[in-house]
């Protein structure tokens, strides 16, 4: 399935929470993208942003030739026909359920599974409502595995449950801001940058909103 640049139509938070948004534009600021081999924390803020800003994680990693995988627990809230919509090859892209019986160490020793096979440019991790594991050899662990593979591992967080670590590279949190009627510029708050880089998010930044959504 090949990847277009545009149109995208991107899920601003799931199926069942907003609709479908189509992206207008994708301006030079927004193609910088995320530098590999960052532990990245992305919380939704105003508008639940960001899983669209997840997406544009993924599609970055496949334009550039890399398989992407998002991990999430059973019963998670992705929706594939979104996905395939907002341009994600679903054929590169690995989707993992973890159960519940895995525990707390389910979510990060899946992303540890994946991080070892190098296989991947960009693993999203949605943890948002999981307890973690306790202390931090478990991202000590991820972190050492992404830098080593120069892939960007993606925490999907709340900002109510506070960041996961101090290893974590990249603390954003992602909001939608309606600009004028059934247009939204996807926004990103810059919470911890221990990367240098002053990174950005990759995609576009204007989009035009589902029909219906004023």
């Amino acid at each position: 399935m090949a990847v277009r640049a545009l149109p995208l139509r991107v899920p601003f938070a799931g199926p069942l929470s907003g609709g479908l948004v189509r992206a207008l534009d994708l301006p030079d600021r927004a193609r910088k993208g995320l530098p590999p081999g960052l532990l990245v924390e992305l919380s939704r803020g105003p508008g639940a942003a960001a899983t669209t800003a997840a997406v544009q994680i993924v599609l970055a990693s496949q334009r550039a030739g890399d398989p992407a995988a998002w991990i999430q627990p059973e019963g998670g809230t992705l929706y594939p026909p979104d996905l395939a919509a907002a341009g994600v090859d679903l054929d590169g892209l690995i989707v993992v359920h973890v159960p519940p019986r895995a525990g707390r160490a389910g979510l990060p020793k899946a992303a540890e599974l994946l991080l070892r096979s190098g296989a991947f440019g960009a693993i999203v991790v949605d943890v948002e409502g999981q307890a973690p594991p306790r202390g931090g050899a478990w991202l000590g662990r991820l972190g050492s595995l992404a830098r080593e593979h120069a892939c960007r591992c993606v925490f999907l967080t709340a900002p109510s449950e506070g960041s996961l670590g101090p290893l974590i590279s990249l603390r954003l949190r992602a909001a939608r801001r309606r600009v004028r009627p059934g247009r939204f510029v996807l926004e990103t708050e810059v919470l911890k940058d221990k990367s240098g880089a002053h990174p950005t998010l990759p995609g576009p930044a204007l989009h035009l909103g589902p029909a219906g959504l004023p």
